[in-house]
Order: C-alpha cells, then sequence, then structure tokens
C-alpha cells in the first residue's frame, strides 16, 4: 500500500492538521488550558518534510526484507511464489466485465451445487483473457500458474501426486463448478480416484502404475463407509504411495487397536509381522481381495508363502520346518487346514498376530511327552470334546466320541490319565500325516525319535513304540489291553 501513495504530501497534510489542531486547543475553553502546546511558524519551517520522507522509505524498505517469504525446508526458494501486494493504480487499473449467472453459456446451466469464488461472482476475467480471440483464452499459459494465484500453498513434502507434480490440477478439479465438495469432477472421492487408478479405466488420465481392483469381494471398510482419503493425502505426503503415514504398519495400527497390543506386547511374536520388509502388507491387501480378511491369498497359501522353506523362530532361534514340504508329503491333513474356508485355516490355531503362547497358539498347550491334562484348558480342546480323555468307557453308540478303544475301553483315557499322562503330540502331528487321525511316522522322546510303527485295521489297530511293546486293539472284539 506504501508504493501507492507520496509519503512527503501525506506528512505535509499532517503538519497543517497538526498546526489546526494546536491553534484550536489553543484558542478554545477546555480543562488544560495550563499546558503549553504552542508551536511557533519557525517550528513548523524547521521540519524537514523530505528528510523524514526518506528515512521512513528507508526503514520501511528493510521491514519488508525482513518480512519478505521465505521458502519451506525442502524446496528451492526461487519456486515459491512471493505474495504480491496488489497496484491500486486508478489510472492503470481496467474494469473488470463481471457477468451475471444468468447471463451464463447454456453449458453452465443448470447451475451445481458449488461454485468457484469467481465463477460465483462473474468475475471471468480473473482467470480468462478478455481480449483474446479465442474464446475462454487463459491469461497465463499454465493452469496452475493460474490456480496458485490464489491457492498459495505449494507442496513441499517428499512424493507428490503426479497430477499435482504435472500441474494438471483440472485433472481432478472443475474450475468452475460441481455437485462435490472442492469441486471434484466426480460424484464421490473414491469414484475419482478410480477413474485413474482403475486398470479397465478408460480415461484419458489413467495411471501409468498402481492400480486398484474395487470389484473383488472382500473390501477395506475405510474405502467403502468414508473415502481413499481415510488413508491417502490428495496432493503431497511425506510416504509412498501419499499415505499419511508409514504402510508399513504405523498407518494399519493407528485403526486396529487389538491387532497393536499383541503386536507391541505379545511374549511370542510373529517374524512375518515384526521383522518382515513388508510388514502388515506381507499378508494384507490393502485395498480389497477375494479372501476374507483382506488377504493377498487364501489363508493357508499365505502362511506358505514364508513357509516353504525352513525359517528361523524368533522364540527359540532354532529353525521351523518346511511346512510346504511336510504338507505336500503327507496327504492328511488337519481338518483346519484341509478345509480352510469352514475352519479357518492356520489361524484357527495360530495367532498370526503374536500371542502368549508359544509357537504363537491362540491357547495353551504343552510342549512336554508327558504331561497332566487335568483340569487343564488345553487347546486341544477348543474343537475336541474333552471327554475323549474324561470318559474312561465308551459304548458303541458313543463312538463318536472316539473310535480308538478295545471293547468299551477308552484308550484315550488310558494314555492321558495314566501315572504319566501323554501329551496329544506324542501320538499325533498337528499338521499333516500319511496316517489316518494324524498319527505320527515318529515320536520325539528326550530329543530321540522313535518309530510308532502303527497299523490300522477295519476295527482297530496296532502299535509299537519305544514306550512299549506292540498291543493291539480291536472295538468289536477285544484284546483285553487294559488287563
Amino acid at each position: 500500500m506504501f508504493q501507492t501513495y507520496s509519503i512527503g504530501e501525506k506528512l505535509g497534510r499532517l503538519v497543517v492538521i497538526m498546526g489546526n489542531i494546536a491553534h484550536s486547543l489553543q484558542n478554545a475553553k477546555h480543562a488544560y488550558e495550563d499546558v503549553d502546546i504552542s508551536i511557533s511558524d519557525d517550528e513548523l519551517r524547521d521540519i524537514n518534510i523530505s528528510k523524514i520522507s526518506r528515512e521512513m522509505k528507508s526503514s520501511l524498505d528493510k521491514k519488508r526484507e525482513l518480512i519478505a517469504p521465505k521458502a519451506p525446508i525442502g524446496i528451492k526458494a526461487d519456486e515459491v511464489r512471493a505474495e504480491e501486494m496488489p497496484h491500486h493504480n486508478k489510472l492503470e487499473a481496467k474494469e473488470a466485465k463481471i457477468v451475471k449467472l444468468e447471463d451464463l453459456p447454456e453449458k453452465f446451466k443448470p447451475l451445481k451445487k458449488y461454485l468457484h469464488e469467481p465463477f460465483r461472482m462473474g468475475a471471468c476475467q480473473i482467470c480468462h483473457d478478455s481480449n483474446s480471440k479465442n474464446p475462454g483464452a487463459l491469461i497465463q499459459k499454465e493452469i496452475q500458474d493460474i490456480c496458485y494465484e490464489c491457492h498459495k500453498t505449494r507442496y513441499t513434502k517428499e512424493f507428490d501426486h503426479a497430477p499435482v507434480k504435472d500441474g494438471k490440477c483440472t485433472d481432478c478439479h472443475d474450475p468452475h463448478q460441481s455437485n462435490v465438495k472442492m469441486l471434484l469432477k466426480s460424484d464421490s472421492i473414491n469414484n475419482l480416484c478410480m477413474s485413474c487408478h482403475d486398470r479397465k479405466s478408460t480415461s484419458a488420465t489413467k495411471a501409468k502404475k498402481l492400480f486398484v481392483d474395487m470389484s473383488l469381494e472382500t473390501k477395506h471398510k475405510p474405502i467403502v463407509e468414508k473415502s481413499c482419503l481415510e488413508c491417502h493425502e490428495a496432493h503431497t505426503a511425506n510416504h509412498k504411495s501419499l499415505l499419511k503415514l508409514d504402510a508399513k504398519m504405523d498407518l494399519c495400527l493407528n485403526c486396529h487397536d487389538d491387532e497393536k497390543e499383541k503386536i507391541t506386547h505379545s511374549k511370542f511374536k510373529h517374524g512375518g509381522v515384526n521383522t518382515s520388509q513388508k510388514r502388515c502388507l506381507e499378508c494384507h491387501d490393502p485395498h480389497a481381495t477375494k479372501h476374507k480378511k483382506l488377504l493377498k491369498k487364501d489363508p493357508v497359501a499365505t502362511c506358505l508363502s514364508c513357509h516353504d522353506k525352513e525359517v528361523k523362530s524368533d522364540e527359540d532361534g532354532g529353525m521351523l520346518m518346511n511346512m510346504k514340504k511336510h504338507l505336500d508329503e503327507n496327504p492328511n491333513w488337519h481338518k483346519p487346514i484341509k478345509d480352510v474356508k469352514k475352519e479357518g485355516g492356520c489361524s484357527a490355531c495360530h495367532d498370526p498376530h503374536g500371542s502368549d503362547n508359544f509357537s504363537i497358539l491362540r491357547k495353551s498347550f504343552t510342549k512336554n511327552f508327558y504331561a497332566e491334562l487335568e483340569n487343564k484348558d488345553f487347546f486341544c480342546f477348543k474343537c475336541h470334546t474333552e471327554k475323549k480323555i474324561t470318559k474312561q468307557f465308551i459304548t458303541p453308540q458313543e463312538n463318536n466320541i472316539t473310535a480308538f478303544r478295545d471293547g468299551n475301553v477308552n484308550l484315550h483315557y488310558l494314555h492321558v490319565n495314566d501315572r504319566k499322562g501323554r501329551s496329544c503330540r506324542a501320538c499325533h502331528d498337528e499338521h499333516a500325516s500319511k496316517y489316518n487321525h494324524l498319527i505320527r511316522d515318529y515320536t520325539d522322546f528326550n530329543g530321540v525319535k522313535f518309530p510308532l510303527r502303527f497299523i490300522e485295521t477295519a476295527e482297530g489297530g496296532s502299535c509299537a513304540p519305544a514306550c512299549h511293546k506292540k498291543f493291539e486293539y480291536d472295538r468289536v472284539n477285544p484284546k483285553g489291553i487294559s488287563k
């Protein structure tokens, strides 16, 4: 504003006004008669108006230097638009041609819900050159330069949205009007995003990569219930893919409090979550998949993506078996693995985010060959009835409880409730086996593997492990194994 006025002229007028005020005060009746406020003509003549004007101008120039816009950290100074003060020179100013809304061309009618402010005011000349022979010609060559005349914010973070980086503001925003907030060019934020990020899109602005298939069955709730902007920034961000937080874990745990508690505080942690390269994204797709829990593959295939080789255990440093090879070589699978859609796959027994039980089991169990099972809430009983080990005698009508019996004698009860109760894992493999009932080929006793030598018959079977001689059992013709 100081550029448009003569400082000397103003100070001259100020002196005259002050002289008039002093004269009025001297000759008027008031309560301050004794105050000497007289200014002689000689004193007024001694005031050097030109010198004061020069000093004030020099002081103002220094202040302007101090408050001049500076570039934010991370962006070159010459890339920042300085805030220019408008010039109010009546001789140079041109009268704007204001267009009334009712006089707008038909292509803009009917008017939409949200109007760009210059468009609403009919101030078309803010963006368009009225003297051009080309109707609708812009006042500047690049559309972004016009946008930044009003929208002064420059995007200075590490990663820019491609349209922002390329100066294509109108790829997403309509410069005149829209039925969606922020003057978006679509009926919703999500549909605007998908106009570029859908592989099947025919839009001229279609992205070159980073496609999302939102037609898949399982969709991420924040996208469906709110919008893509729950996780992504629209213009610029400090994280890849324009994410608001680190994609590997921080962003996910910002909403998933239960998993955050497990991942952070569990005694036994899953390496796939805590130490893998992609963290949560090793297993999950953040947008949509055809599998539950947004898994990239079905639950078993997801686990076997890493467990298709021997991997080091985070619990004790030991090596975990190649589970894929184990399943391939043993056709009889544990039901949760076999019937993955109904039973849930590996996560039916293991918590993939962390657990206070070894092997990240969802409930407690024992590693030992021998175990006292009485009054203990062991994991197998989550699915299997406790009567399998607590009921001493079982009739043929109760065969659904267990078929491992000699006549009516429950041989599970005999094994478990003896002086030294054998744990389930002493005879059964938790994952897969060559034999029915998941019977092990070998059992581990104090670090030594002994063959079970199990043989199944039509009504029973036999085994001859190192812990006892060969015993036979038969449900129809009992062998007297309990005697």
